[in-house]
């Protein structure tokens, strides 16, 4: 659930467009406020905050402003925290699915331990 739609929003600004088959920025761009936009808003200083608001909710946002927002958060270390707080999320996930062992099947057990731990790691 959290880890998933995190690394959704995280590979909308810091994913790779040839791998995804998407653009990058659509998030920024529909003035979303997803985790990575929350996440860069709490780090910037206010130089870097103006060029991040000035992108969110500009649909004609252009390529080169989205690498600039990509840019500040990877400066900032956005990817890192987002990564650490996936993880997190995941291992939670993880730590409940493993309590269904005696009521569940173990390969059904093991399929939903896996789950958060693979939408930490995909690329696309």
């Amino acid at each position: 659930g959290i880890s998933g739609q995190m690394r959704d929003d995280y590979l909308d600004l810091f994913g790779d467009a040839a791998v995804m088959g998407k653009p990058c920025g659509t998030d920024l761009r529909d003035g979303k406020h997803s985790y990575t936009v929350r996440a860069l808003l709490a780090v910037v200083d206010d130089d870097e905050r103006r060029v991040v608001q000035a992108a969110l909710g500009d649909p004609s946002c252009t390529l080169e402003t989205i690498a600039a927002v990509r840019e500040i958060g990877e400066r900032r270390g956005v990817p890192d925290s987002m990564r650490a707080d996936m993880r997190r999320y995941a291992q939670q996930a993880s730590a409940v699915a493993a309590g269904w062992r005696p009521r569940w099947r173990e390969e059904a057990v093991t399929f939903f331990e896996l789950l958060p731990l693979w939408s930490v790691e995909r690329t696309m």
